[in-house]
């Protein structure tokens, strides 16, 4: 076995957060000059002969369909939290809050038995390393990005960029309530939304400060024109794991503005929390302040160039595949 398959269920064509992560890991390797990887997307058990003999690098479930070889499990986020999380967002008497216990119920069972029958399980965050470190061997290789794709941003006025997508069932649509009330009080500060959003969601923001750009092809551009990201989610919305537009955005040196629930696996001091909408209002306000916003760039910069810099975290893979390959 001297050849590495990386696995997804996802079709890398389509840019999301399920396809970000085995992008960036199978571009560095390549950087890295290691070539006996290959990357095989939309993965599922008609192309099993394409992963024989080979040590499989699986992210999410794609696992699942793996027998009697080895394979690593890379744990983006733990579904049967989130959904578990989402479920106490619905009152007693909805239908939506006993799916999302169900759903919370099977992933359990589910994922832990993925988890032990794997080789060994790579965690893209620390919250979610502690929660699975005892089922097997774990390391944490954090999401990372490549610095030289986001230069600082140098947009002087007040600009806020709202990054998607938003679309029924992801947890960013979950923050429309605070979104609407933040943006309904600023009317003189401008809100760029990035991503793919549905015609309701749009609906609901069609104020005169609101632009929505949907997918963009030049995103790292369209991001550094605005000087701060506005990312809110309700107490309910946690997700495990980085998020990777908070990466993009402090390697472009802008303030992230945030709900605690938004924190999660990110060094909470780098970050402008607030959990109502008159506190992120207040925030919003506070980054008018340019030095202010500089301060707070630089910091951030400095921390995605440090812990989750894909030139570095791209290496503990590869001592991963070294010491399995055999």
């Amino acid at each position: 076995m001297k050849k590495i398959s990386m696995i997804t269920q996802h079709d890398m064509n389509i840019p999301n957060g399920s396809t970000i992560r085995p992008k960036w890991q199978f571009e560095a390797l390549k950087k890295n000059d290691f070539e006996n990887v290959e990357l095989i997307d939309s993965f599922n058990e008609t192309k099993l002969n394409k992963v024989s003999d080979t040590l499989v690098h699986a992210h999410q479930f794609s696992g699942k369909w793996i027998k009697d070889q080895k394979y690593f499990v890379d744990i983006h986020g733990l579904e049967h939290i989130q959904s578990l999380n989402l479920s106490r967002g619905f009152p007693f008497h909805s239908w939506k809050k006993y799916a999302y216990i169900a759903k919370s119920y099977y992933y359990k069972k589910f994922e832990v038995n993925l988890f032990k029958n794997s080789t060994h399980l790579i965690c893209s965050g620390e919250d979610i390393f502690d929660k699975v470190k005892s089922f097997q061997n774990s390391t944490i290789v954090r999401n990372g990005i490549f610095l030289n794709n986001f230069s600082p941003t140098t947009c002087i006025e007040l600009r806020i960029a709202v990054v998607g997508p938003f679309l029924p069932g992801t947890i960013n649509y979950e923050g429309l309530d605070l979104i609407k009330k933040t943006v309904k009080n600023l009317p003189n500060i401008k809100f760029i939304f990035i991503g793919k959003t549905d015609h309701s969601f749009r609906n609901e923001l069609n104020f005169k400060n609101t632009e929505f750009l949907g997918l963009v092809d030049n995103y790292s551009e369209v991001l550094k024109s605005c000087n701060v990201l506005f990312s809110p989610y309700p107490a309910y919305a946690k997700y495990l794991g980085s998020k990777n537009k908070f990466l993009e955005a402090g390697a472009c040196e802008m303030p992230i503005i945030t709900t605690s629930s938004g924190s999660v696996d990110f060094k909470q001091d780098l970050l402008l929390i607030g959990d109502s909408s008159t506190e992120l209002i207040k925030l919003i306000e506070s980054m008018k302040d340019e030095n202010e916003r500089k301060s707070i760039g630089k910091s951030l910069r400095k921390e995605i160039e440090q812990n989750y810099n894909a030139d570095i975290e791209i290496k503990k893979i590869i001592k991963l595949y070294k010491e399995y390959l055999t």
